[in-house]
């Protein structure tokens, strides 16, 4: 049993170890993961590893775990389990035993996919690899004084990721632990036996991560200056009348510029872009400027996406109004999710503001 237990050790301290490089930020500055909570159901089948008949041993099992997603890569869980077992009288040759029992573990998840993944965010489907310490208790008839038997188990985890709170998964784990929990041979002995379970996991308690959207640095200005206009000195006579200088003609300088929102915001941050859209219509008072407002398709409908991209493109122009803008000067529309300016999914939950 001692060696079982130094094993889990040195694999705590080995997911202790990747849990402080473990980040989860994307390169434009959202951050797609945050510790979360999660409730989860099991049930499924346990098998003995000893005499007698597979058909006979196999028994139905259920258990239920409180864990916490520490981070994208590490995770630890409180549970228990159990229901019925059998074994195989040793007095008795074609006589099974039936008794009752649980098992109460302390679990470590180390996840495979995000410790390969160049990306620590999260992902559909992950593959995450178990360890726990842990006890047995058993009504068996027992050589020895005590129900209770300690237990190390090892095991594999496949989960999917049905939505953003809810996860499905098929786990597979061996536990080892004295034999006086099943009564029949001396306690100082030891067993195995496995458990195949399909589980279903409520998530929740995670926070709401900001996105923090990079400012880019202004752009320089140059002014063309016209060449300078050559006037003839005037002849003596007749005198004519000087020729006034050219206007200065000001090169416009375009106006683009877009607000990023997370998923059911609608105020456009940060204010760094609504200044430097009031500075270029004070700057050019005979321009327009387009405001266009955007959703996404990958998160909510299409009625639910409408009302946020009008949400987002009218806050952008009443803000522009109370900094002294004409509404005038504003061209404001809303395409909801009809159209997709970007690649990338999330970044559709947008605002557009472009005047030349």
């Amino acid at each position: 049993m001692k060696k079982y237990i130094i094993a889990l050790v040195a694999l705590f301290s080995i997911v202790s170890v990747n849990a402080q490089d473990s980040s989860c930020c994307k390169n434009d500055g959202g951050c797609g993961f945050s510790p979360y909570w999660y409730l989860q159901g099991q049930g499924g089948i346990m098998l003995p590893y000893n005499t007698g008949e597979r058909s006979e041993l196999i028994q139905p099992v259920f258990g239920v775990n409180l864990g916490r997603q520490v981070t994208s890569l590490v995770g630890v869980r409180l549970g228990v389990e159990g229901w019925n077992a059998k074994a195989k009288d040793k007095y008795v040759a074609d006589k099974y035993n039936s008794y009752k029992y649980y098992t109460m573990s302390f679990d470590a998840t180390l996840n495979v996919v995000d410790m390969l993944s160049k990306k620590h965010c999260h992902h559909p489907v992950n593959l995450y690899l178990l360890a726990g310490l842990g006890y047995n208790w058993s009504e068996a008839t027992l050589t020895s004084s005590t129900r209770f038997a300690p237990a190390a188990r090892l095991g594999a985890i496949v989960e999917a990721n049905l939505g953003k709170n809810v996860s499905l998964s098929l786990e597979h784990r061996v536990t080892n632990t004295t034999t006086q929990w099943n009564g029949r041979i001396d306690p100082s002995d030891h067993e195995w036996y496995g458990s195949t379970m399909l589980g279903i996991a409520f998530k929740f308690g995670a926070k709401k991560r900001s996105r923090v959207m990079p400012v880019p640095d202004p752009v320089a200005v140059v002014e063309e200056k016209p060449e300078p206009v050559v006037v003839p000195e005037p002849k003596p006579e007749p005198k004519p009348e000087p020729k006034p200088e050219p206007k200065p003609v000001v090169k416009v300088v375009p106006l683009n510029e877009t607000f990023f929102y997370t998923i059911r915001e609608s105020d456009p941050d940060p204010e760094t872009i609504l200044v430097r859209i009031a500075n270029w219509c004070q700057k050019y008072p005979d321009k327009k400027i387009t405001i266009s407002g955007y959703a996404d398709k990958g998160t909510g409908n299409a009625k639910v996406n409408a009302k946020y991209a009008k949400d987002r493109a009218e806050k952008v122009a009443n803000w522009l109004v109370e900094k002294g803008v004409s509404r005038d000067r504003m061209v404001v529309n809303s395409y909801g999710d009809t159209v997709q300016p970007f690649d990338e999914n999330d970044r559709n939950r947008c605002v557009i503001v472009v005047g030349e």
